[in-house]
């Protein structure tokens, strides 16, 4: 995984980085310092360039990714001329590819760089390996994983009130 990228090692080297941004993660906005350590003791660190694409759609994955700095462009591919349509620009404490993380069904999106990206990767056997170790934190980020679901689903479908978007599901 990213073996064309700088690995920056394991996330627990970044603590205090991602404790300073903790307000910007929806994932981890209600969770403790030492939860916060616990859990980058699962996550290894990378750094992008611009314009790389961490994820792409149709690829498989069973990670997420926390964007710790620069940002992400997401895009849907369509049967436009051009081919696809951004459909969210991410920064700073977001996360993407949650859902692969779960199903680990393919990639619903792509995901582009738009500056120089360093991200941590918490895989789905970082997961199971929390759930075992830690079941309270790993119920919480479970938790916390279906609220921002959730919470794209009801944006999703409040873009599209008449209905179009369960064409698209």
């Amino acid at each position: 995984m990213y073996s064309d990228l700088i690995h920056l090692g394991g996330a627990d080297k970044y603590v205090d980085e991602v404790l300073e941004i903790i307000n910007s993660i929806k994932l981890l906005d209600d969770f403790s310092a030492d939860e916060v350590r616990y859990l980058c003791a699962y996550m290894q660190c990378y750094a992008a360039p611009r314009d790389y694409s961490l994820l792409v759609e149709g690829t498989g994955g069973d990670y997420l990714l926390l964007i710790l700095s620069g940002g992400v462009d997401v895009y849907k591919n369509d049967a436009s001329a051009e081919g696809r349509h951004m459909v969210a620009r991410l920064g700073i404490g977001d996360t993407i590819g949650e859902m692969s993380l779960i199903d680990g069904f393919p990639r619903s999106a792509t995901c582009i760089t738009t500056h120089p990206t360093d991200f941590a990767v918490f895989s789905r056997a970082s997961m199971q390996e929390l759930l075992v170790n830690m079941p309270k934190l790993g119920n919480k980020i479970l938790i916390k994983l279906l609220q921002l679901m959730t919470e794209r689903l009801r944006d999703t479908s409040n873009r599209y009130p008449d209905g179009a978007f369960f064409s698209l599901v």
